[in-house]
Order: structure tokens, then sequence, then C-alpha cells
């Protein structure tokens, strides 16, 4: 009886064994231990009763079958497994380059049609570094604190009339861009757009300028104070768009387009001032010699008086140093404004107490 309830009790531990060969790794494994378990128990029993066992012989080479499967088993399982994660490398490296900041498990064609987006979203927004103003040169040149230096920025893609090139005189409209220029800047919140040339041959750091959301060279050619011109790629990211906005200009006859042939594309036309101013003259005269004495009296009384009145009012204000102006809130005070004194312009370019 005790050999057949051990004989049961091996059977069942035989059976669980089997049941949990189901396992991936170590089903063969646990085969092969409870083969080699009944077979040490057969061999014990055979040894008590001075007999031999067939059966533990069985059963052991059995377990020593099984032992074998699972070790070549296990061998190929740990070559599949390389054999899977090899790919899987360069297909980790490929994903980081293209999304590096990533932090949420996402598929692969959302995480390259996330990051395609992104960037194409980044690329159309402008990258502008904030910018200080330092001082005023022209209509299309001045001086800024750029990142902590000093720079001297020119505006791309537009061209102002001369108001400080030495052996070049004042030309017209020159002051008035100038003005124009140094009052937008003065308002602050200035920041550059770089395009893909940073500098000139002169060392001039090149770009369009933003006074909060208007751009300067965009406001310039609109009023009529600069032209579009020195087109030079690659730095040509916005030329389009200032070709519409001078032909607004020149259609309405805005300030440089007012004088008939004056800017051209190589530049501002002199010989086309002098022809326009004695046209003018000519007219002037003209009209002059047609009307009778009586009506020319009336119009002269009227210049002397429209003259004289700012004259007397300039002469009832008198500022005697910048401090006094920048106090009186009057800074930067214009030629022909009340107060304004040669004093008060040193580079006599019209404009006075300018930093």
């Amino acid at each position: 009886m005790r050999s057949n309830g051990k004989g049961i009790i091996i059977g069942i531990i035989f059976a669980v064994i089997v049941a949990v060969a189901i396992i991936k790794y170590l089903g063969l494994l646990i085969i092969a231990g409870g083969l080699g378990y009944w077979g040490y128990k057969k061999y014990q029993n055979a040894k008590r009763a001075n007999q031999k066992s067939k059966l533990a012989i069985v059963l052991f080479s059995l377990a020593g079958i099984f032992f074998l499967a699972f070790i070549g088993n296990l061998s190929n399982v740990k070559q599949q497994d390389l054999a899977n994660k090899a790919p899987a490398v360069p297909a980790k490296v490929e994903q980081t380059s293209v999304v590096p900041t990533t932090t949420k498990s996402e598929q692969t064609s959302n995480i390259v049609s996330t990051s395609a987006s992104n960037e194409k979203a980044d690329s159309e927004q402008p990258k502008r570094i904030p910018i200080t103003l330092i001082a005023g040169t022209d209509g299309d040149t001045f001086k800024a604190s750029v990142q902590g230096k000093e720079e001297k920025i020119r505006l791309l893609l537009v061209d102002t009339p001369e108001s400080v090139k030495q052996g070049t005189p004042v030309q017209p409209f020159a002051k008035e861009a100038s003005a124009f220029t140094l009052k937008q800047l003065k308002q602050g919140n200035l920041s550059l757009e770089l395009d893909v040339s940073e500098r000139d041959k002169y060392g001039r750091l090149l770009g369009y300028v933003w006074v909060g959301d208007k751009m300067l060279n965009e406001m310039l050619i609109e009023k009529g104070y600069a032209r579009v011109a020195y087109i030079n790629p690659p730095n040509v990211k916005y030329v389009d768009q200032f070709k519409e906005i001078q032909a607004t200009a020149q259609k309405s006859g805005t300030g440089i387009w007012s004088i008939e042939n004056y800017a051209q594309e190589d530049g501002f036309n002199q010989k086309a001032v002098q022809k326009a101013t004695a046209k003018t003259e000519s007219k002037s005269n003209d009209s002059s010699v047609k009307e009778s004495k009586p009506k020319v009296v009336t119009p002269k009384k009227e210049v002397v008086q429209t003259y004289s009145e700012p004259r007397e009012s300039s002469r009832n204000v008198y500022y005697k140093n910048c401090s006094a102006v920048r106090a009186a809130g009057a800074d930067p005070i214009y030629e022909g404004e009340p107060g304004y004194s040669r004093k008060l312009d040193r580079d006599g370019d019209g404009v006075g107490c300018e930093r």
C-alpha cells in the first residue's frame, strides 16, 4: 500500500510538472526535474530491495533529454531576442533625433508628423533679437545695443535720401526720413530680425527693425521716405512685400515720389530735383508776370504774416541747453520748432538734442 501511495503522489507531482511545462522558458527544465526526481525515487526503492530498476534508468534518460532540450531552447530564445532587438536601436536613435524633447510614448508616425509640423511653425515665425537705441544716424542707419554690444544697424532692402554723407548735399526728404526714423525708434520695444547674411562689407548688421508689431522698413516705404533698393540675394525675404507697398506710394505721389524722376533704380537723381525746382520757379515767375499789381500785393502780405508768426513764437521760447529741452519734454527738437537753435544741434542735421 505504501508503494502504491507513493506512486500516486509521484504521479500527481508528474501531472503538475507537465501542467507547469506550458511556461515558455522553464517548462522543459521542470519536466526534466520531475522525471529526474521520479527516477531517483525508483532507484532508491530498488536499492532497498536489492533490485535493479529499469524504470529508474528510463526516467533518468528522459530527464537528461528534456534538460538538453531546455538548454538548446534557451540558446535559440537568446538568439531570437538579440535579432529582434537589433533593428530597435537605430529606430530609437531616429526618434530621438526627430523629437529630442518628447516625453510621451507615442507611435512613430505620430511623433514624426508632430515634429514636422512644429519645425514648420518654428520656421514660419521670424526670430527677433531685442535691441536698444543708442543714437540715430540717418533714415536707414542707426546705432543700437545688441546683446550688450554697440552695433551699427543698416535697414535691409530700403534706401533713404542722404543727409550726413560727406561730399553729398542734403537731399530732399532726407531730414524728414531721419526725423521719422528717430521718432519711431524712440518709442522703444525694438527688435531686430536678421536675414541670411548678417553683415555687409562695412561690418554693419543688416536686418528688419520692428517697433512693437510694426516694421520700420515698411513704414519708411509707406510714408514715401525710402525706395526699395540694394536687393542682394539671399537677403530678399520681404522684397515682394516691399515692392507692393512702394507701388502704392508711387501712385499717390507720397514723399520722394512727389518729385518726378527723383527716385531712380540707382539712387536719387539730383538733376531731377534741380529741374523740378527750376520748373516751379518758372511757373511762379510766369504767374507773377500775368497777374496785375493789386493781385500780387495781397499774397505777399499773407506770406510775410505767415512767416513772421513762427519766428515771433520761436523767439518767445528759449532753451539754455539740451537738459532744459528734455525737462520741457520737447526733445528731440527740430529745425523750425519753437526754441530750436544751432547750439542745440551740434551736428547740423536739423535735429537738436537727439541723445
